[in-house]
């Protein structure tokens, strides 16, 4: 009898997530997010999951030894590249470390946006979705940063 290959996910640290629901398309509330909280989201390259579907991609990093910001859309069309309770349309990822009170008013900020239905904490430890989910957003924050610093490095030649 074969044994069985089970992949273990290592939990994330210093990692908070709020979950979204909005009817606004993803620039618009990449707009509002970076208005109400003085952030500078841009847009990169969309994530694919299987090659056909693409969900939009924002990041923001305030710099070495700071927070870094992912805005990533979980719809795409009529395509949800997964479900959550209560329905989410987006995720908002802060990485590194944050103090509560910050984080909280980060929370109170995206609620009061108007167009945001509802924004809720993402409980990591008990959401057995989010990991992977979590995996292939790095993945594709690495790559998306490693374009980036091959066109930097092309530009600077000349």
């Amino acid at each position: 009898m074969k044994k069985k290959t089970k992949f273990v996910v290592e939990p994330f640290n210093n990692i908070q997530i709020i979950g979204i629901n909005t009817s606004m398309p993803d620039y618009q509330l990449a707009w509002n997010l970076n208005n109400v909280l003085k952030l500078n989201l841009v847009k990169y390259r969309n994530i694919t999951t299987d090659g056909e579907n693409f969900f939009s991609f924002y990041l923001y990093d305030a710099g070495e030894n700071s927070n870094t910001f992912n805005l990533v859309a979980l719809n795409n069309e009529d395509v949800k590249w997964v479900s959550f309770s209560p329905q989410t349309d987006y995720i908002f990822i802060v990485r590194n470390y944050i103090k509560e009170s910050e984080f909280q008013q980060f929370l109170t900020n995206i609620k009061s946006i108007s167009k945001v239905n509802h924004a809720y904490v993402i409980d990591l430890q008990n959401n057995s979705k989010i990991g992977t989910i979590l995996e292939d957003i790095e993945l594709h924050e690495m790559d998306v940063v490693d374009e980036m610093n091959r066109k930097l490095k092309s530009s600077n030649r000349y």
